[in-house]
């Protein structure tokens, strides 16, 4: 079942989460069941709304990606997610807007 995820990163600025994204190849190379992904800053907090095809794969990429890239990267932040049940995920054309 598809999932809404609402990840915190407590104290990752803007240049440390572009560091995690390009070390991470999201750009590149999508990772295997997610389908969108949004970001933005509350005070020094950052906070990501993604939606994947399902708990396991955001588990999968966050152990197998975003971990090991974290770490190389040296950013000790831990991921805060909140999962919600997808309703509907919906995406009408592959946009990339930063």
């Amino acid at each position: 079942m598809s999932v809404v995820v609402h990840v915190v990163l407590r104290g990752v600025s803007p240049a440390q989460y572009d560091a995690v994204r390009a070390e991470v190849g999201w750009l590149e190379h999508v990772p295997d069941g997610g389908l969108a992904h949004l970001a933005w800053w509350e005070g020094d907090d950052n906070h990501n709304l993604d939606a994947w095809e399902s708990e396991e794969a955001f588990n999968a990429f966050g152990a197998n990606r975003l971990g090991p890239a974290m770490a190389k990267l040296g950013i000790a932040a831990a991921p805060e997610a909140t999962f919600h049940p997808a309703h509907e995920v919906f995406t009408p054309k592959v946009l990339r807007l930063t």
